[in-house]
């Protein structure tokens, strides 16, 4: 007896069709009042764009909004790009973006963004956050470039400094509002908490600190390491 036909493959066709439904999910007030075949050419027309972008990214070269609709119709694979980071991005639009796929996987965006960007086509979705016990402090790692404070002088200084050290190594509190900035990817928000931090911890060792007061400012996040223990 014949072995009974598996679900038809996903083409390209499917991935632009689930950006395209996401585009239409985002669009504004404005478009309450108008109709749904103008709707819909219009989240089409900023998919086509927006998957041209992607494409560029991930390529190199920039494709133009007609043969992206061109190879969505034919449902042909864009050339120049893998198929499977396609398909990662799809299940992002499918999702809503990447923080509401993070959400639904009780991962970081962190994780989502590294998980679509794996050049490992069997590389597995984020794994979720293991959970810390209410109040527990967390181990964190950090690369930054910021603005070290020693009284009224400021001093560019990046953290760590030392030539040996990939990281710093910081004690968080369960309250201090540093992770959940951080799963929420508001990289302003962020600075703002390392900063004081990184002063408490690593600037107020300072043989200088002893007579001065003295502060940090983060302007650049280059590593963040949320959980070193887990």
């Amino acid at each position: 007896m014949a072995e009974e036909p598996g679900p038809p493959s996903r083409g390209f066709q499917d991935c632009f069709n689930d950006l395209v439904d996401r585009r239409q999910r985002e669009l504004g007030s404005a478009w309450d009042s108008v109709n749904r075949r103008s709707r819909r050419a219009e989240a089409a027309r900023r998919a086509r764009e927006e998957i041209a972008r992607r494409i560029e990214v991930r390529g190199g070269r920039r494709y133009a909004a007609s043969t992206i609709a061109r190879w969505a119709a034919r449902n042909h694979w864009p050339p120049g790009v893998e198929n499977f980071w396609l398909e990662r991005w799809a299940t992002i639009d499918r999702a809503g973006g990447l923080a509401a796929l993070a959400r639904q996987l009780g991962s970081t965006v962190a994780r989502v963004k590294t998980w679509r960007d794996s050049k490992d086509p069997s590389a597995p979705p984020p794994r979720p956050v293991t959970p810390k016990r209410p109040g527990e402090p967390t181990r964190i790692g950090v690369v930054v470039n910021g603005d070290a404070w020693v009284g009224t002088t400021k001093i560019e200084k990046k953290v760590p400094w030392l030539p040996d050290q990939t990281y710093q190594e910081l004690t968080v509190e369960a309250d201090s509002g540093i992770l959940e900035a951080w799963f929420a990817d508001n990289q302003d928000e962020l600075k703002d908490l390392l900063g004081p931090v990184i002063a408490d911890q690593v600037i107020s060792d300072w043989h200088s600190a002893n007579f001065y007061d003295v502060a940090y400012t983060v302007t650049e996040i280059i590593l963040f390491l949320p959980n070193l223990d887990d």
